[in-house]
């Protein structure tokens, strides 16, 4: 005579939660990186910047962006502005690699000088400090919010 036995939920429960839990973290992590992008536009976007330190061989060139100031916007474009206009370039960040690139196409100084792909090596929401990804140039770029008035 066969008995059958009940059907055991249970024995499927491991897999199952395995999955689930699989699934939830990789949902979170896309919602991390979403946050983190977010979090990055929302402090680049809101304000604008100043250049408080830029060197380059070790020579101390910040006196060139004196008067400048910087506007990154949401669609990747950024504005140069002076007393004298502005200039317009694009602006990129991967925030994976934790870099930040800027171009501006106009080959004037000191803004050529920031043509470069950065590696941002401290940042906050009023503070950006980077290197090139290019280990061979000798740069440090620091790069403050603006106080508000």
């Amino acid at each position: 005579m066969f008995i059958k036995r009940p059907y055991n939920v249970f024995r499927y429960l491991p897999a199952g939660l395995l999955l689930v839990m699989t699934l939830l973290q990789l949902g979170c992590q896309k919602i991390k990186e979403d946050l983190g992008k977010r979090f990055l536009m929302n402090a680049m976007t809101n304000g604008r910047w100043l250049v408080d330190i830029y060197t380059r061989e070790e020579e101390n060139e910040t006196a060139a962006f004196e008067g400048y100031e910087f506007q990154f916007t949401e669609d990747n474009k950024v504005y140069a502005i002076t007393a004298s206009g502005e200039l317009k370039g694009t602006w990129s960040a991967d925030l994976t690699a934790r870099t930040i690139e800027s171009h501006f196409p106009v080959s004037t100084m000191p803004l050529i000088r920031l043509n470069e792909k950065f590696r941002v090596i401290n940042n906050t929401p009023r503070l950006v400090e980077a290197i090139p990804v290019d280990e061979s140039k000798n740069v440090y770029l620091k790069l403050v919010k603006k106080p508000t008035d």
